[in-house]
């Protein structure tokens, strides 16, 4: 059974592979020197709800926790939306409905519009929801 340090390595390893260096990735709470104008992703590990399950019977008892792993796209302004959309296209095809892990599933990532632009880049963000049942 994962842990949730082992659920955010599992899920950050399997984006950085499948990623293949197209861009650097910003990972929560490493620095990270971002390059002007070049394209890069960000990522956060967002655990967000937890509950005891039981499996089969009383004595499997497990805590399962479901959350999100947050990958921000972002790319120059002014170049347009299709390279943000398809880095989404592979960010979705790595993660979709995955099992790295015993007891890790991922689903269907979630893409989204942020912000305006007013920042200098164009973002679009990766909702990758998990969940993972830790004993």
């Amino acid at each position: 059974m994962p842990t949730l340090l082992e659920t955010a390595s599992k899920l950050d390893k399997m984006l950085d592979v499948g990623w293949a260096d197209r861009t650097p990735i910003s990972t929560d709470n490493i620095t990270f020197d971002q390059v002007a104008g070049q394209s890069y992703l960000e990522t956060k590990f967002i655990p967000y709800t937890s509950e005891n399950v039981t499996i089969n019977s009383a004595s499997q008892k497990r805590e399962r926790t479901e959350g999100v792993l947050f990958v921000r796209i972002r790319t120059p302004m002014d170049q347009g939306i299709g390279l943000a959309y398809e880095y989404a296209a592979v960010i979705t095809n790595v993660m979709n409905n995955k099992n790295p892990l015993p007891n890790l599933f991922t689903y269907v990532t979630k893409v989204r519009r942020s912000g305006d632009g007013k920042d200098g880049w164009f973002s679009l963000i990766c909702d990758v929801p998990f969940i993972s049942d830790e004993t």
